[in-house]
């Protein structure tokens, strides 16, 4: 019986020792990890990266992009009608498209729609605020080509009334003269002592004549300037005397005037030229502005303290971008040189 036992006690003895070398002979396999047979551990989930912020901890504006965002920041309106005319209005300026479109336009807010002329085969040439806009909201434009020309007075959300008509001509330009409606059409400046506002206009009185074909109206204190076409070439000039000529430039838009200066858009050229001005006197060569930079200038005008404000007219004889025709403020000095338009 105690041999039984003994060759029991054996036999698990024998046994156990055989079950723990086979274990040592299968090779070491570490538990899965990263890089090994196992899945990598699950990243904790990721938030969305946080708005850009200014230094005030402000969200950033997003940039705003589209067909008619314009990168320059001196353009204030985009794919706009030929801009044949702007007129300011302190910080603001009126802008006529010569297919009849007014608008508002200012540098700090988008472009606003006053209303519309239908220039009846025509094209509108000029605009200019009524004397009294901050009360009575009127806003006068020029309208030239087939039949008669024709001043129309236009209230905002109103249609647009003929308050005066004249001979047919193919250029011209508007202002109020110490208040007196004044208007050039063709060779010819006339002014309407007797118009308020109200009805008709009459009466026109013949300020001067042969003054060459006039492409603009533009006006400091009571004093009137024009900018003219003729043989000469295109000219700045008052009703009695010329104050500059370019020779070589057959073609002129609006013109701006300012306490010691006179400035012209020249659209053949792409630019606006400067003079410096001391009573009514040229004084040295004219400065250029924003050569080629823009296309065709056109529109000109002075706004808030001094600024230059020019509309372009590329769809018209010109090579558009895709943000044309636009509205621009000019820098105070020349700039580029060659075609640099975005």
């Amino acid at each position: 019986m105690r041999s039984i036992t003994v060759l029991l006690a054996l036999a698990l003895a024998v046994s156990g020792c055989a079950r723990f070398d086979d274990r040592l002979d299968d090779p070491f396999t570490p538990a899965p990890g990263p890089g090994m047979a196992g899945a990598p551990p699950s990243a904790p989930p990721s938030s969305p990266a946080p708005p850009p912020t200014s230094s005030s901890g402000a969200p950033e504006p997003e940039e705003e992009t589209g067909p008619c965002v314009d990168p320059d920041p001196a353009v204030i309106a985009t794919c706009l009608e030929p801009a044949v005319s702007v007129a300011g209005l302190g910080d603001k300026a009126l802008l006529a498209e010569s297919s009849g479109g007014i608008k508002l336009v200012s540098p700090d807010a988008p472009p606003e729609d006053f209303g519309r002329i239908d220039p009846r085969g025509g094209r509108v040439v000029s605009v200019a605020p009524s004397p009294d806009f901050a009360e009575d909201r009127l806003v006068y434009a020029l309208v030239v080509g087939d039949g008669p020309t024709r001043v129309e007075r236009l209230a905002r959300g109103d249609s647009p009334r003929t308050v005066a008509e004249l001979p047919p001509a193919e250029s011209g330009g508007l202002a109020f003269v110490d208040e007196v409606l004044t208007v050039g059409a063709g060779e010819r400046l006339v002014r309407f002592p007797g118009f308020n506002g109200i009805g008709r206009a009459a009466d026109p009185e013949v300020v001067a004549e042969g003054l060459g074909r006039i492409r603009g109206l533009c006006t400091h204190d009571d004093d009137v300037f024009l900018s003219t076409v003729s043989d000469r070439g295109a000219s700045l000039r008052t009703p009695d005397r010329v104050v500059w000529t370019w020779p070589d430039q057959q073609a002129a838009g609006g013109c701006a005037a300012g306490p010691d200066s006179l400035a012209i858009a020249l659209p053949d050229a792409e630019r606006v030229d400067t003079v410096q001005t001391a009573d009514g006197a040229a004084l040295g060569q004219p400065d250029q502005l924003a050569q080629g930079e823009y296309g065709r200038l056109t529109g000109l005008t002075m706004i808030a303290d001094g600024l230059l404000l020019a509309g372009t007219t590329n769809k018209d004889g010109g090579a558009p971008v895709a943000t044309d025709d636009r509205a621009v403020i000019l820098p105070e000095s020349a700039g580029g040189g060659g075609d640099a338009r975005t």
